[in-house]
């Protein structure tokens, strides 16, 4: 299970997503996975998960099935968490 954050780089919501990375890896020692859709890759990972609103984080099981996902806003990181513990 991994935690993504599907949000372009060099934009207004960068820092304030790049804090947020930060801050719940050091609250919860889990690292998020940075997803720039602007890349090939990252096109192809937010097309197949009809991600429209930047930034998106959600969480992911192994094979990359969207178990939660908050659009267009940060969530709190208990949310994330909880999900997390509770699959």
């Amino acid at each position: 299970m991994r935690v993504v954050m599907i949000v372009k780089h060099n934009t207004e919501r960068t820092s304030e997503a790049e804090l947020w990375m930060k801050q719940f890896k050091d609250e919860t020692g889990i690292d998020v996975e940075w997803i720039d859709p602007e890349t090939i890759e990252g096109e192809i990972f937010a097309t197949s998960h009809d991600v429209l609103e930047y930034p998106t984080v959600m969480v992911v099981d192994s094979n990359s099935t969207m178990l939660q996902e908050w659009n267009g806003k940060l969530p709190q990181f208990e949310d994330v968490t909880y999900v997390m513990r509770s699959v």
